[in-house]
């Protein structure tokens, strides 16, 4: 076997080599232009249909304060009301007089951000009462965090959720032993295709009345994940968030999760995350 020989045989490798990636090369080529030929960006949809947006335990303006200046400077959404209500549960309403602005938001506030779940529930009742008799508002989106995700949850199992289009919750704490206050310690359940292995009381007030849950509704279930530690925000575990799954799934219309990781995970800084941003956005006002 002569040199001339081995080095004829490693250029026909060589150009074997070369040949097979210039072809995949053009394989990826020509599917990257078949489908951008055909890929569309989904449009945005402008409606006058409002989307309310409820605080958690001890939430103030600021919970959703920033969230919504951004959907607003980036021309998705308008910041359109804000509605307080006090502690002898009387709204106070601020903002847009005819309520038409295109994706119109609204910010609501309690006065006592410590209330018991279901004083919250016959609080957003009747706001939402307030807006279809005031301003003719027949549909809402519903976006809760923590507690103010549970206050969502129990509204729609009351006779009223017929006005309800798209739900988002973070970090609800579905199956945790509080739903205000943080415990000493992150509650924490294995979840299996029936539900959780540990079942909480809040859990259970849900369980039991699932079938009432409205089947028209559209959900996006999101949950944050610090890095480095058991599958929790620092407030409410991952499992907790999606044991929502083993009682909506299946039932309504659409249900989906998301799961953001990271320090943008965090409990308190999901509606400071521009990825929950982007998602609202997608959920609520995409074709």
């Amino acid at each position: 076997m002569t040199m001339w020989y081995i080095i004829d045989q490693i250029l026909i490798a060589v150009g074997l080599v070369v040949f097979l990636l210039v072809l995949l090369a053009g394989l990826d080529f020509y599917k990257l232009i078949r489908v951008s030929a055909h890929w569309r960006p989904r449009a945005r949809l402008y409606t006058k249909q409002p989307t309310l947006f409820i605080h958690g335990y001890r939430g103030n303006r600021y919970s959703f304060g920033y969230l919504l200046e951004r959907l607003q400077k980036a021309e998705i959404a308008k910041k359109s009301m804000v509605i307080w209500v006090g502690r002898n549960g009387r709204l106070h309403v601020d903002g847009d007089a005819a309520l038409q602005a295109n994706n119109p938001t609204i910010q609501v506030l309690f006065a006592n951000n410590r209330a018991d779940v279901q004083d919250q529930v016959r609080w957003l009742a009747a706001i939402i009462e307030h807006l279809k008799e005031a301003y003719g508002v027949t549909q809402v989106n519903l976006v809760g965090h923590s507690m103010g995700a549970i206050t969502v949850l129990r509204y729609l199992l009351t006779s009223d959720h017929a006005v309800v289009d798209k739900v988002i919750l973070l970090a609800a704490p579905v199956n945790d032993p509080s739903i205000g206050p943080d415990t000493p310690l992150v509650f924490w359940s294995e979840l299996t295709s029936r539900g959780p292995v540990k079942r909480t009381r809040n859990y259970n007030y849900l369980a039991v009345r699932a079938k009432y849950f409205p089947t028209t509704i559209s959900v996006l279930n999101i949950a944050g994940e610090l890095l480095g530690t058991n599958r929790h925000d620092g407030s409410v575990a991952v499992d907790s968030s999606f044991a929502l799954r083993s009682l909506l799934k299946g039932h309504v219309r659409h249900y989906q999760e998301m799961l953001v990781r990271g320090p943008g995970g965090a409990h308190s800084m999901l509606h400071e995350n521009r990825l929950v941003d982007q998602a609202i956005d997608d959920f609520l006002w995409r074709d």
